[in-house]
């Protein structure tokens, strides 16, 4: 949908000529979809004027950092964040981190390494935007955002600004919620639609201790970046189990004595995809992999805070391993590959490779959960993917899922992936009944429920979320222009 020259021009006024655009050449390297307009708002003033705007005129906008995902409706108006790229502040004393949408976690991560501190790192990467919500490698010690987001600066779908937490009632930004009610929930937690109505302007980060030194020692060019030197006191691992149960057997126990940095349950899979630079190279190193090890496993990162806590616990990973009867794995153990894993797995530069692995499409089904119940369902998840495996319909990757656990175990996520080839009709449509047939089985077993846009029946199971959610959407978004976050049916 073309704007009008008036509404193009009320538009302008709130940006200035340079950062509004309806170029038909300019607009499709915007994902390829046709926009109403591009606007690049450089603050929380603009970004409420456009929003009253939009309201105005009844069209549809999405706000967007760094660009990752997304789906877009033709005739959106697409609001470009990346002029609104400050940190704010870095508040050492009460560990927290206030950040506009467009800094993304690597600047963010490298700020806060000088300090001495850093922060939760999500697993699509550190070139996301750092508000992003969600959960990544170092979650065993950082917990996710539903934890680490504390006061939010928030423009609604209306155009009003709301400032949660400590910051409506006294302009700090160290808390989330309150004095008063809580909208924690609506705010930052990954619920469908999968994105808050309107856009965050500002949001404060919890930050936490860093025990490494102040400038990371990473060397080489995507995506063999590595460290030069392992830092003192740090150390990285993977262990493989003659049995899931093993595994979480040490994975408990890793998380009671709290000395992992991070826990992360790869696959050989992945791991081959963490230490190689080209398809062929991965292929061989996964064959060669899958070889050594016993069973299903997982990645570990220790950091001491001083020789004497590296030392010790080294020991209780020593003693844990071995009462689960598992086995480390040798490749990992070279200082070379041991630099790899560090650089890619707290800088998390790992997630292409690891995940967009070559030979095909892939179909994913992350949950989040009770970690032991996460694994269970994925366990029967992973065996009815075997007759798909025998009839060669999708690829057999050397594990079933991965996994890892949120503080220290208490909570986990768990993703299985099939890979095929998707100029396969057949191949194609047997991923698809096998992903629905166990997104169906997660919530009729009452593992968990799959909320990627939950039926009436998993909205019943779920005290009527779907009904509220709707309830809540038609208060905060009267005229519907909140683009990407509609009602749940």
């Amino acid at each position: 949908m073309a704007l009008s020259k008036d509404i193009y021009s009320a538009f302008e006024d709130v940006v200035g000529p340079e950062y509004i655009c309806n170029d038909p050449v300019i607009m499709p390297s915007y994902h390829g979809t046709e926009f109403a307009a591009i606007v690049l708002p450089k603050d929380t003033a603009e970004v409420q004027a456009i929003v009253k705007l939009c309201n105005k005129y009844k069209l549809p906008f999405r706000p967007v950092c760094t660009g990752w995902t997304g789906k877009f409706s033709k005739g959106t108006l697409y609001l470009d964040l990346r002029r609104m790229n400050r940190i704010i502040e870095i508040n050492e004393t009460n560990m927290y981190a206030v950040v506009e949408p467009y800094v993304i976690s690597a600047q963010l991560q490298a700020e806060l390494m000088k300090r001495g501190l850093h922060l939760n790192v999500k697993g699509a990467g550190s070139n996301c935007s750092a508000m992003l919500r969600g959960h990544g490698h170092l979650d065993q010690t950082t917990s996710g955002d539903d934890r680490n987001h504390l006061a939010i600066e928030w423009v609604t779908p209306a155009g009003d600004i709301v400032r949660s937490g400590s910051l409506g009632s006294s302009d700090e930004w160290f808390c989330g919620d309150g004095p008063g009610p809580s909208l924690r929930s609506i705010l930052t937690s990954a619920v469908p639609p999968g994105v808050t109505p309107g856009v965050f302007t500002k949001a404060a980060l919890k930050i936490y201790h860093w025990p490494g030194p102040s400038r990371f020692p990473v060397e080489g060019i995507s995506p063999k970046y590595y460290l030069s030197e392992i830092p003192p006191n740090f150390m990285a691992r993977y262990f493989s189990f003659p049995s899931v149960e093993k595994m979480w057997e040490a994975e408990i126990k890793i998380g009671e004595s709290e000395i992992a940095f991070e826990l992360m349950g790869f696959n050989v899979a992945m791991v081959a995809a963490n230490i190689t630079t080209s398809n062929e190279e991965e292929e061989q190193t996964f064959q060669r992999l899958s070889k050594e090890v016993q069973g299903p496993g997982f990645f570990i990162i220790l950091a001491g805070n001083s020789a004497a806590d590296f030392a010790y616990k080294k020991r209780v990973l020593e003693q844990i391993i071995g009462e689960a009867g598992g086995r480390s794995l040798a490749s990992v153990e070279d200082p070379r590959t041991e630099g790899i894993l560090l650089c890619q797995c707290i800088r998390i530069s790992a997630s292409i490779r690891e995940t967009f692995r070559p030979g095909g499409a892939f179909s994913s089904i992350p949950v989040m959960g009770q970690r032991d119940l996460t694994i269970q369902w994925a366990i029967g998840a992973g065996q009815a993917k075997e007759p798909l495996i025998e009839k060669g319909l999708i690829v057999d990757d050397g594990g079933a899922f991965f996994g890892w656990g949120v503080e220290q175990g208490h909570l986990g996520k768990t993703e299985i992936f099939c890979k095929y080839d998707p100029q396969n009709p057949e191949a194609k449509k047997a991923v698809e009944d096998w992903h629905n047939a166990q997104s169906a089985r997660a919530f009729q077993e009452r593992y968990f429920a799959l909320l990627a846009g939950p039926n009436e029946e998993i909205g019943r199971g779920l005290s009527n979320y779907h009904l509220w959610w709707n309830k809540i959407q038609q208060a905060l978004d009267p005229n519907g222009v909140s683009a990407g976050a509609g009602a749940l049916v």
